[in-house]
């Protein structure tokens, strides 16, 4: 009797390690499926943004953009630089520098301040009014087609149809602007960019 009940708390002992043994081998696999899928989530970071008026959503990953962030950005540098008065000429250039590329600034600054130097000295303004986007998401570029209108003070002095080049780099997790230039409709991206063929 007593050599049944010994073999019989030996087997429930056996059994209750067999268990705890399976118990840590299922929670071990389930933390290293669990770390596995944080270490993704870590990784594949993206960053939703919102803008004030809700149009279409954007990302940003570790190395990319979406291409509907780029439009919205060309969309926004290009009114900043085509859409100008001589009254606003200086805060508008300002603002478009507080984004430039640093590696660019000095020379956006040129080209930005000679231009607004223009507007004030002829007192004239002029207008973008945009009709086609195309985007070259690869090498952070969006060409900007439409309609440049020219005012001298209060009267309409030309108009023509031209394409605008905005030009991105993206560092340190922010889109900032690095040309701003005039192209054609046969050639929107102008010259290739770095590392094109």
């Amino acid at each position: 009797m007593l050599f049944k009940r010994y073999v019989s708390e030996r087997d429930n002992a056996i059994d209750e390690i067999r268990f705890m043994r399976l118990l840590v081998v299922g929670l071990v696999l389930v933390i290293a499926i669990e770390a596995g899928l944080v270490f993704r989530l870590v990784t594949a970071e993206k960053t939703v943004l919102v803008p004030p008026e809700i149009k279409r959503s954007f990302w940003l990953s570790g190395n990319a953009v979406s291409k509907e962030y780029l439009e919205e950005m060309a969309y926004w540098y290009a009114g900043l630089a085509l859409n100008i008065t001589p009254a606003v000429s200086e805060y508008q250039n300002d603002l478009f520098l507080k984004f430039a590329a640093p590696s660019e600034r000095g020379r956006l600054q040129a080209e930005m301040g000679a231009r607004a130097e223009f507007l004030k000295k002829n007192n004239v303004a002029t207008e973008f009014s945009i009709r086609g986007v195309a985007t070259d998401e690869r090498n952070l570029r969006v060409a900007l087609s439409g309609t440049l209108y020219t005012w001298a003070s209060d009267k309409k002095a030309g108009e023509r149809n031209t394409t605008y080049l905005v030009g991105f780099k993206f560092m340190n997790g922010r889109l900032h602007v690095s040309d701003l230039k005039e192209t054609s409709d046969q050639n929107p991206f102008g010259t290739p960019a770095a590392g094109q063929s």
